[in-house]
């Protein structure tokens, strides 16, 4: 079993959250941020994310039709591939990547994601495949963390705000 962080549309994808919350059994222990908290202050919120991180070996995205529009899914990722030294513990290892394609129509996988799938470090699956095959994706994306790390690629610049959103 690994702990593992979700990241997530708050507001398009919940329900494919609790769907695999609900999975025990399966490799996952949930560490993800389970409220949205998006009204906090941007250091507040990175704090929070490397706080839950921390505890955590493998990111695991769920791919909808706006993730990859959304500036906190991509601080998630910057977060998850960065490492960092603590000075009052031990240092944190860049974790695994899984993204998992939800069943839409039409998948916004974020770039930085993208950037790793395409370098080999990242992992995918279908959600249909997600109840047999969960485990056995999780283990492959933390055995890249321990052996592929080399692969990594976090060059991008953090998002500074949601994609798409015009008034």
């Amino acid at each position: 079993m690994r702990n593992s962080f979700i990241s997530y549309h708050h507001n398009n994808d919940q329900e494919y959250i609790e769907q695999l919350r609900q999975y025990k059994g399966n490799g996952i222990f949930d560490y993800s941020l389970k409220e949205d908290i998006s009204e906090l202050m941007n250091e507040t919120i990175y704090k929070k994310i490397r706080e839950k991180l921390y505890k955590c070996t493998v990111t695991i995205v769920l791919i909808g039709e706006e993730t990859g529009k959304r500036k906190w899914i991509d601080w998630e990722l910057w977060a998850s591939l960065r490492p960092y030294n603590n000075s009052y513990g031990p240092s944190f290892i860049p974790n695994g990547l899984l993204g998992i394609y939800l069943p839409v129509e039409n998948h916004n996988v974020p770039a930085r994601l993208q950037d790793n799938i395409e370098s080999g470090y990242a992992e995918t699956m279908k959600w249909k495949n997600v109840r047999n095959g969960l485990e056995s994706a999780i283990e492959a994306a933390y055995y890249k963390r321990q052996n592929y790390r080399n692969l990594i690629d976090n060059r991008r610049e953090q998002m500074t705000r949601n994609k798409g959103l015009f008034f």
